[in-house]
């Protein structure tokens, strides 16, 4: 058994006192093992160390959520190029070349009125062009030799009478007799004098042929038979219908034989291919939508077929009915093997993000 004295027991303290001194020196002093849960930092789970920035927390919070809604609506369908059409004449129906349903492209012949005045007129207008150009071809060389040769002869002629005009007229005194006013001799002076002043009129202009005066009336009467060329073209095809682009034809008035009145719309060329449903947004829920935003659609003519689409265009001109302020919307419809025809109502549903 180990016995302590006095002594023995001082010493043992003093040396206790000094190795706790040095150890509190030199920052040796341990840590409590932290409690489960808690980080590396020390600090439990949830609380932000003392002297710890003040954005320390923020790492540990939790993502937003991101909410959507859906805003219901109903429409009907339209085709993304649809047109209606009439004749620009009134007229007899001769032809339907194409019944309802029948898919054209742009540019085929769809109906068409009795065209036989329209086709005569047409041939009157080209025949009246066709002289007019006949005239100018004639005109634009010039005259002939022949014109020349004979305007030359007349010239000759009529100097040679006027010659012996003023021959007899000077044989009787000439302006000395106080009666040659009276004579033959005097009349007949005038008479050439005149004739050899037309001769050398005319001579001049075949010489000088075409003048400009020719030239602006031949010009102008060519132009005049063109237009109504034209015009008679435009009749013509005014008493006609093509497709204005690749399309199905979905509706036609007139029967073949039947009258119909100018600009009475008659024909009308959707494509079915591209297929939209048209809705109106009232102004609460027009800030919600964007395009490009997602939509179901759902049609009684489809039964529980569900078809996918998105916002295509929002309009910018709103209108009032019943007192509610709207604005058009249209959804484009996804591509599909189903049904669909322009009239078609439509529930839309749009899902929007908040």
């Amino acid at each position: 058994m180990i016995t302590f004295n006095k002594r023995s027991s001082l010493l043992l303290i003093a040396w206790l006192l000094i190795i706790a001194g040095l150890t509190v020196a030199c920052g040796g002093a341990t840590t409590p093992a932290a409690p489960a849960g808690t980080p590396a930092g020390g600090a439990p789970q949830g609380t932000r160390p003392a002297g710890a920035p003040q954005g320390a927390q923020a790492a540990a919070s939790p993502t937003p959520r991101v909410t959507t809604t859906k805003v219901r609506l109903i429409g009907s369908l339209v085709s993304a190029s649809q047109a209606t059409l009439s004749f620009a004449s009134a007229g007899r129906v001769t032809e339907i070349k194409a019944p309802e349903g029948t898919r054209v492209k742009a540019g085929d012949l769809v109906a068409a009125l009795d065209t036989t005045l329209l086709e005569i007129q047409i041939a009157q207008a080209q025949a009246a062009l066709d002289l007019a150009n006949a005239n100018w071809n004639r005109l634009k060389p010039g005259s002939t030799a022949e014109d020349i040769l004979i305007a030359k002869t007349n010239i000759d002629r009529t100097k040679s009478a006027l010659d012996q005009a003023q021959t007899a007229y000077d044989r009787i005194g000439g302006s000395t007799n106080p009666l040659i006013a009276t004579t033959t001799q005097a009349l007949t002076l005038q008479q050439a004098i005149a004739s050899y002043q037309g001769a050398l009129a005319q001579y001049n202009l075949v010489m000088n042929r075409p003048t400009q005066t020719e030239r602006d009336t031949s010009m102008a009467q060519i132009a005049q038979a063109q237009a109504a060329l034209e015009v008679a073209k435009r009749n013509l095809n005014n008493a006609r219908i093509v497709a204005p682009f690749d399309s199905t034809v979905i509706w036609i008035v007139p029967k073949v034989g039947e009258s119909t009145a100018a600009n009475t719309p008659v024909i009308t060329f959707a494509d079915l291919s591209k297929m939209q449903v048209q809705v109106n947004a009232d102004e609460t829920t027009l800030p919600t939508l964007k395009v490009g935003q997602k939509a179901s659609i759902t049609l009684d003519a489809l039964g529980e077929k569900t078809l996918t689409g998105s916002v295509k265009r929002i309009g910018m001109l709103a209108t009032t009915a019943s007192g509610i302020v709207s604005v058009p919307v249209w959804i484009e419809i996804d591509p599909s093997n189903a049904g669909l025809y322009p009239g078609l109502s439509a529930v839309v549903e749009i899902v929007t993000g908040s």
